[in-house]
């Protein structure tokens, strides 16, 4: 019994080894990157008030919430700019 010799599909392109799958470009996830970014800097947020002076007016967890708020508003914010940054450094420069 012969086995049926491989084909490469036209589509294909001549650097690619025939039953490997073409490589491509990594693309970060945003989703991901903007929830882990708002939980860090809300965790970080909410660690630094803790950790700080007491404020007349507020209690801690009143601050906590405050300060870990403005801290995920931060952290989502870096998160996005570095994965636009990943996201570009992925592609192809033509």
């Amino acid at each position: 019994m012969t086995q049926p010799s491989p084909t490469t599909p036209p589509n294909l392109p001549s650097n690619v080894q025939p039953g490997t799958r073409p490589e491509r470009p990594r693309i970060p996830n945003f989703k991901r990157f903007l929830i882990t970014g708002a939980v860090l800097g809300f965790i970080v947020g909410a660690a630094i008030s803790i950790l700080g002076d007491e404020v007349q007016g507020y209690t801690t967890t009143t601050g906590a919430l405050y300060i870990g708020a403005l801290g995920a508003f931060l952290g989502t914010g870096v998160a996005g700019v570095i994965g636009i940054l990943l996201d570009r450094s992925g592609r192809d420069q033509p």
